[in-house]
């Protein structure tokens, strides 16, 4: 019986044994542990979890800064958010954050020629639209006849802009709105050099609201991009025609001065009779010029017209809103484009251009400067091209004459000093000068 019961507890023992042992490698197999380098704050955050009271305490080792997790049986709501840690394998962005890869190129939409051409024409409608309410049509009456001609709005005081030889010599002037309102108007102030002229309504009435053309600039133009015409040619009131930027730092003489009026847009927008002082439009419909003249020999459009760069507007109305006039600054030179023959006469070489200097005005700026004209050219007109050549301002390179004339009535003033560059004996050598004041065209 003692044998008997001896055994008994020896087989109790051991299954006791085996089941001792059998749970404390199901709870080792099961539980899951992970050994991460991590920073302080990342260890709280991971060490905010809430544990259940079945699961035994963590074991840290904290010489080593590494976290022991044992299984954790706990609700969903209490995970935290996955975290990647810096210089791990899983070093990827969570959360709302699209990753590269997963992006999806963008939709390329294929439109046809018909679509095309509708998407062009809803353009030009819209602009349109937006920009008629702002030109005028302008009737004038004078001894020498009825003439007609076309403006904009410039502000809502009652200016309007034009060119001056629309109203010169006007003794009744009458402007038309696309909206049908007609007004008187008279003469503000006006500069013959530039071929403009401001003129201001009478009695606008309260209910009227005056829209201003929007204004854009001139300074960046480049051949190719689109030119907008509106204006009222032979009497059609408000037509727009379209065409190109043709070229660009044209001069053209205004009719009424000695001066050339510079950096004139050149465009193949058809423009007539009737389109003068109306605005030229970039494909936004701002303001880039003023029409003035055409280039034909049949008094119409032959694709050659031209209009004064709206940068220099810019200078010139506030000038006559404020003054009565404007006044340009002056070198006091005339001169010559440096061509092949200039080159060849002065000894050039073959990659220099500027202005050769023909003349100088005595005692005027540059005489006084000391720049030096040619010394025969004035007085025989055959020059002996010993005159200096003038290759920048202001350190500003100078292409040509007209770029020169540009410079000088974009962005100067009388007054202003500058440095001329000029090449005198193949030796290039800067010369200040201080600009005077051009005299005024009555």
């Amino acid at each position: 019986m003692n044998m008997l019961n001896n055994l008994k507890i020896l087989f109790i023992g051991g299954l006791l044994a085996l089941t001792l042992v059998a749970v404390v490698a199901c709870s080792n197999s099961a539980e899951p542990t992970e050994t991460l380098a991590v920073t302080e704050a990342s260890t709280q955050q991971v060490s905010n979890v809430a544990l259940s009271t079945a699961i035994p305490t963590p074991t840290e080792t904290a010489a080593s800064g590494t976290e022991t997790s044992p299984t954790e049986s706990v609700d969903s709501s209490d995970q935290p958010i996955q975290v990647a840690f810096e210089g791990g394998p899983d070093d990827t962005s969570t959360g709302d954050a699209i990753t590269e890869a997963a992006e999806q190129a963008p939709e390329v939409v294929q439109l046809t020629p018909a679509e095309i051409v509708a998407a062009q024409e809803e353009h030009f409608a819209n602009l349109y639209e937006d920009t008629v309410q702002s030109v005028v049509f302008i009737v004038t009456s004078s001894t020498q006849g009825v003439g007609s001609g076309s403006g904009f709005v410039w502000d809502e005081d009652g200016h309007i802009v034009t060119n001056y030889h629309v109203v010169q010599r006007a003794n009744l002037i009458t402007v038309k709105f696309f909206n049908g309102r007609e007004y008187r108007a008279d003469v503000v102030a006006f500069d013959p050099a530039a071929d403009l002229a401001v003129i201001k309504l009478i009695d606008v009435d309260a209910e009227h609201d005056l829209i201003p053309i929007k204004i854009g600039t001139s300074a960046d133009l480049r051949p190719g991009q689109t030119a907008i015409a509106l204006g009222n040619p032979f009497g059609e009131e408000f037509t727009m025609t379209t065409g190109i930027v043709s070229a660009v730092t044209r001069t053209l003489k205004s009719g009424f001065s000695s001066y050339n009026i510079p950096a004139v847009i050149q465009t193949d927008a058809s423009i007539n009779p009737g389109n003068s002082g109306g605005p030229l439009l970039d494909k936004d419909g701002a303001v880039i010029g003023v029409n003035t003249q055409i280039v034909s020999e049949t008094r119409q459009s032959s694709g050659v017209g031209f209009a004064v760069p709206v940068d220099l507007v810019n200078r010139v109305i506030p000038s006559l809103l404020e003054f009565g006039e404007h006044t340009y600054a002056l070198m006091g030179i005339s001169g010559l484009e440096v061509d092949l023959g200039v080159r060849e006469n002065v000894g050039l070489e073959g990659d220099v251009v500027g202005a050769y200097v023909s003349g100088v005005t005595p005692n005027g700026p540059a005489d006084t400067a000391g720049i030096r004209g040619d010394s025969t050219a004035a007085q025989f007109n055959t020059p002996t091209y010993d005159g200096d050549v003038i290759v920048s301002i202001n350190s500003i390179r100078m292409n040509s004459m007209d770029d020169l004339i540009g410079y000088l009535a974009l962005n100067t003033a009388p007054g202003d000093e500058i440095v001329v560059g000029v090449l005198r004996d193949g030796v290039e050598i800067a010369i200040p000068l201080t600009l005077g004041a051009r005299p005024h065209v009555s």
